[in-house]
């Protein structure tokens, strides 16, 4: 028969192995979770934020979009009498070289609505030290498209109510009938107007009417030009004309300006008609013939 002691401490061992079993697998969770390893070192470098913008612990971190580690902490600091959260992100050895004094660090999403990770952007300058800082470039997100969106839609609803209330021309031609009716009505003459220019267009190009000749015809366009020198010569002579009829100068100007003048030629055409009318009547009177 066993002795009821030695049961007992069996049972005791059990159970502690048990535990120690338990708490093994709870480590490799939890380093496995975190994407470290147990045989490589890992280097910590920290971003500062006001907002991590949804950014958790044991989120991973990448490089051109690679895993290089985890977010281990993040944690609450005042600077200046502000509030900042600072997050902890632990690279493995082998990938903290990549990460330099001039890298910048962004935080992105799996997709639209998916977990957020820190995308770090790989620089050319000296490697960081564990417990240094790197640059975080803020992202607007969803949140910025959600701000972008409502400002649009704050913008479009205000266009609305002005063409509702007929402000603007836009809103005039929405509530003012009249004004449509008159708008209707430019377009539809517009449209004729550019019938109409079509289809003098299709002439001139058919050759047809004058215009196409004086295009084209470069005799006809010549002899054209001639005539109107012609017609500015004869309306400049015609004008001189007209300045010395109205001026007292020369025979028709003093005729028709001086009536003395006027009338005295008047009356020698008289008698001279007179005179030819008597010769015609009586010859003899004024003509006599004498033979030898």
């Amino acid at each position: 028969m066993k002795n009821p002691k030695e049961l007992k401490w069996s049972d005791l061992r059990t159970g502690i192995f048990f535990v120690l079993g338990l708490g093994f697998a709870a480590y490799l969770g939890i380093v496995i979770g975190k994407n470290t390893s147990l045989f490589s070192g890992v280097t910590t470098v920290k971003i500062m934020s006001k907002n991590m913008d949804g950014l958790t612990e044991n989120n991973f971190v990448s490089a051109s979009g690679k895993k290089i580690g985890t977010v281990s902490k993040l944690e609450f600091v005042t600077r200046k009498d502000s509030l900042f959260v600072v997050a902890q992100l632990k690279l493995r050895n082998e990938f903290a070289n990549l990460v330099t004094k001039d890298s910048k660090a962004s935080i992105r999403s799996l997709g639209i609505l998916g977990d957020k990770y820190v995308e770090i952007e790989t620089g050319t300058g000296t490697p960081v030290k564990d417990g240094e800082f790197i640059k975080l470039e803020q992202d607007a997100g969803m949140a910025g498209l959600t701000s972008n969106a409502t400002k649009t839609l704050e913008k479009l609803n205000l266009v609305l109510d002005k063409l509702n209330n007929g402000d603007g021309p836009a809103g005039k031609l929405i509530s003012d009938k009249k004004m449509g009716a008159e708008l209707q009505e430019t377009v539809t003459n517009l449209r004729k107007t550019s019938a109409e220019l079509n289809r003098a267009s299709a002439e001139i190009s058919n050759g047809k009417g004058l215009l196409p000749k004086l295009l084209k015809d470069k005799a006809f366009a010549d002899n054209t030009e001639q005539t109107i020198v012609n017609l500015k010569n004869a309306a400049a002579e015609t004008e001189t004309l007209m300045k010395s009829l109205n001026s007292d100068k020369g025979t028709l100007g003093k005729l028709n300006s001086d009536p003395h003048l006027y009338n005295n030629l008047n009356r020698t055409m008289v008698s001279l008609d007179s005179l030819l009318i008597d010769l015609k009547r009586a010859p003899s009177r004024y003509v006599r013939f004498t033979l030898f």
